[in-house]
């Protein structure tokens, strides 16, 4: 009479199962240390124009831009395209940044204000890197 109702989904727990680990073949996988290394840059960058061209200084329509490493020199004279606001997310400061990639890719700044938008902040989101300091320097 006092028994209690068995009720779906309950497992009693005189029978406890126990999850069965996944198991990996040595063979299948090596960790490299090397692998949690930073990937250092190589100079020059080149970002695919993937949705549309821009005509370069010589008139011709081109797929991809490359810019060359960006210097001190250059945040001094056009700005730092980058800022990090207080909650830590990356600002990028949009007329300073369509100037740093005509200067970095060495296209006129008018062919640059032409791109197709989505073609546009990929070559932002690939520069943003450079502009913002190291949290490993703080």
């Amino acid at each position: 009479m006092n028994k209690p109702d068995k009720r779906e989904g309950f497992v009693k727990d005189t029978d406890p199962v126990e999850p069965v680990p996944p198991t990996i073949e040595a063979d299948s996988f090596e960790a490299d240390p090397a692998d949690d290394a930073p990937v250092a840059e190589t100079w020059p960058i080149t970002v695919r124009l993937l949705h549309k061209p821009v005509r370069n200084n010589r008139g011709e329509m081109v797929h991809e831009l490359t810019f060359r490493e960006p210097t001190g020199g250059d945040i001094t004279r056009y700005g730092n395209p980058c800022h990090i606001n207080q909650e830590g997310d990356v600002i990028i400061l949009e007329r300073k940044m369509m100037t740093m990639i005509a200067v970095l890719s060495g296209v006129l700044q008018p062919f640059i204000e032409g791109m197709e938008p989505r073609d546009w902040n990929s070559c932002a989101y690939r520069l943003r890197g450079f502009f913002i300091p190291d949290p490993a320097a703080w």
